[in-house]
């Protein structure tokens, strides 16, 4: 258990795995890149090639995949310039992987570093353990819209570096230690997904909340300028009639603006076009119900369909963007959503 906001935290051992050389990893990245379960960055060393090793466990509940991992040579790191989640890389002191399970997680100095989806990402050199937090993109912009009330048409911009000395970050990664070490032993009641659902729920709208990004203020209930009543009116007509036939003409007539002034207007106070607004809206709505669909009943035509896409290959293209996966692999999961309510999370 963790002992107070920076103590020692014991985590069980039995999930470690060795990874020994450049060839086992190159395997190790393309069948789990292959298979969809986890992501991983490009990893070298520095200098010769035979001084590559290092010691890794990685695990994924809902939202959230934790990677615990101790390099024992020094690396490179290349995350590339797409990810399909926000990734966070969070302060730990231990001694090693191989001659203990455990580590500490640093409240007290330091800072957490947060890479966005996209933009260039990586490290020049590093060598020892590191705790990584990986939270799926459309999580996190899915829950920071139903904050805000509205859809969230583009990456957060978190600042990437935040210093531990907050109280709001301190207690973020108390959370992170705690799920780490629970979420890697065998029994723990997290793999229950009535309990460790909504725990990988506040893990990703505690991060909403601990650190610093443009929608801080409005999250925290401070005082805003609310956009003017025509967009307003335009974004309500979007969020209740989605699947409608929409067209910008139409939003515009109904807002009582010409259509140059809504889309000045959504630029200025939303960030975007209304269009997008729209297209955001309905990828947000066709998720919700590819995950809940029986693929025996409903197809990704029919979804597609019932939100207003009328090119398949445009909305798969649209959504594989968005949530880093095609939509047939979404309604394929949802296969198995009973059946994971049921049981327990490995």
């Amino acid at each position: 258990m963790a002992d107070g906001m920076g103590g020692k935290v014991s985590v069980d051992d039995n999930a470690w795995v060795n990874v020994r050389t450049l060839d086992e990893f190159a395997d190790l990245r393309k069948d789990q890149l292959e298979s969809s379960s986890y992501w991983w960055p490009d990893i070298g060393p520095h200098g010769d090639t035979s001084s590559f090793s290092f010691t890794h466990r990685m695990r994924r509940l809902g939202p959230v995949t934790i990677l615990d991992a101790d390099f024992h040579d020094d690396v490179w790191v290349n995350g590339g310039e797409i990810r399909p989640h926000y990734h966070v890389t969070v302060p730990v002191a231990t001694p090693s992987a191989a001659t203990g399970s455990d580590f500490s997680v640093i409240a007290e100095t330091g800072s957490v570093v947060i890479y966005r989806p996209e933009g260039k990402a990586g490290v020049s050199r590093y060598v020892g353990r590191v705790l990584a937090v990986m939270l799926d993109r459309h999580a996190v912009e899915d829950a920071l819209a139903d904050a805000l009330g509205r859809s969230v048409t583009s990456q957060i911009d978190f600042q990437p570096v935040i210093p531990t000395t907050t109280h709001a970050v301190r207690s973020w990664i108390k959370m992170v230690s705690l799920f780490t070490q629970e979420l890697f032993r065998p029994g723990s009641v997290l793999h229950q997904p009535m309990v460790g659902m909504p725990f990988a729920d506040s893990m990703v709208r505690g991060l909403l909340m601990a650190t610093d990004h443009p929608y801080r203020a409005a999250l925290e209930g401070e005082a805003t300028e609310p956009p003017p009543r025509a967009i307003r009116t335009a974004i309500d007509v979007i969020e209740a009639e989605a699947h409608r036939p929409l067209t910008v003409s139409a939003l515009a007539a109904r807002s009582y603006v010409s259509v140059r002034s809504l889309q000045q207007g959504f630029r200025a106070h939303v960030g975007t076009t209304p269009m997008t607004y729209l297209r955001d809206v309905r990828l947000r709505r066709a998720r919700h119900d590819l995950l809940e669909s029986d693929p025996s009943i409903d197809g990704v035509a029919s979804v597609a369909f019932r939100w207003g896409f009328t090119n398949l290959g445009r909305f798969a293209a649209a959504y594989a963007v968005r949530y880093g996966e095609n939509p047939a692999v979404t309604l394929r999961r949802s296969a198995h959503h009973s059946v994971r309510r049921s049981g327990s999370l490995a």
